[in-house]
């Protein structure tokens, strides 16, 4: 079977997102399928498709839509899929945001056409992820089509099919854990001083880290002995600087940069803080449970699915500066029970990941489209 994988991820080298659709690649290759993916510039030259090409994996490079582009292509006079066309798929699987597949236009007339099964992954829904009628419209008809569509999250599955008013032929997956470990990592020291740490992008528009800078910027919480890192990179790297110098954090605040092995993050800290808007399951929330350690969420996407409020973690009801920072409030005032609490986080996440997903993903899109 020749299956062809488009990821839709731009702008950065890796992304949690590619997890997914990598495992799937790498298992449809050990069981002796042709796999090609289509992943933009920098995703093509990562590293972490060195055993994918070991394995005879495909890869083709495309990249971002410009102004120039972006008029061809809305006239229909290119598509940066034709290699992957020429290459002659049977099954195509998309991997990104909703509305991508109809807003890019090439790739919107590439699946349209393609005659083989389709499958979708959805990697993060919101509210403001579909919007406009036609978009619905076009959205509804393509996602009607499909052999399958994989959401990471019950959420994210209910909400797409609420923004399309269809019911959808969808499967819910977690996304994968790179490095599954069996026991939680020891608990870092006592709590003198509380050490918070976020990773994820630096995107406030989805991440939301401002939020947090807020939510801690009071007297009271200065007050305090406590220092938040902040892992990721991105493009508002330079605004973040700017806000943590705004609120007068920057005793209390780092970014830290990228840092791709997350044991080495938690070994020094106590608990993950997640304040975003948009998500699909975090792939670092799971990491940081695996390692033994709580967090402090808000209600989105699958986040507030893993994590049990007051069990394995604290969880925002809403996502305004002043109720996170009362989810903070709670947090602090049991910091005593963290270390228990990671370990109920540890176990949560063990049992939520399963440990044939890489079966089950497979069977779920080839039994269907494959």
């Amino acid at each position: 079977m020749r299956i062809g994988i488009i990821s839709t991820v731009g702008d950065y080298s890796w992304a949690g997102s590619e997890e997914m659709w990598k495992l799937f690649a790498t298992e449809a290759l050990h069981r002796g399928h042709s796999v090609a993916v289509m992943v933009q510039t920098p995703i093509a030259q990562s590293e972490e498709l060195t055993k994918f090409h070991a394995l005879g994996g495909v890869v083709f490079a495309y990249n971002p839509l410009n102004r120039y582009t972006s008029r061809t292509v809305s006239r229909g006079l290119y598509s940066r899929f034709r290699q992957l066309k020429r290459w002659q798929p049977e099954v195509v699987c998309t991997s990104g945001p909703p509305a991508t597949p109809y807003r890019d236009k090439d790739l919107y007339r590439f699946l349209r056409a393609h005659t083989g099964g389709r499958v979708f992954i959805i990697q993060g829904n919101a509210e403001s992820y579909v919007a406009g009628q036609a978009e619905r419209d076009a959205l509804r008809a393509l996602y009607r089509s499909a052999r399958r569509i994989i959401c990471v999250s019950r959420d994210n599955a209910e909400l797409l099919q609420r923004q399309l008013t269809s019911t959808l032929p969808i499967a819910i997956l977690p996304n994968p854990i790179r490095t599954r470990l069996e026991h939680p990592l020891p608990w870092p020291g006592d709590l003198e001083q509380v050490r918070f740490a976020t990773v994820g992008r630096y995107e406030v528009g989805s991440k939301c880290q401002d939020r947090t800078l807020h939510a801690l910027s009071t007297a009271e919480w200065k007050g305090r002995n406590w220092r938040l890192d902040l892992f990721g990179s991105g493009p508002d790297e330079r605004y973040l600087q700017d806000v943590i110098g705004y609120y007068g954090l920057e005793d209390r605040v780092t970014l830290c940069g990228f840092e791709r092995d997350f044991a080495k993050i938690w070994k020094d800290h106590h608990i993950h803080v997640l304040t975003s808007r948009a998500e699909g399951l975090a792939l670092a929330l799971v990491e940081s449970m695996f390692c033994g350690r709580p967090a402090v969420i808000t209600r989105t996407g699958g986040n507030h699915e893993l994590v049990r409020d007051n069990k394995d973690g604290f969880v925002s009801v809403g996502e305004d500066p002043e109720i996170i920072r009362e989810t903070f409030e709670r947090a602090w005032i049991n910091r005593q029970r963290w270390p228990e609490m990671g370990e109920a986080a540890f176990h949560r996440a063990n049992e939520w990941i399963p440990r044939d997903l890489p079966v089950r993903l497979f069977h779920t899109i080839c039994n269907s489209g494959c």
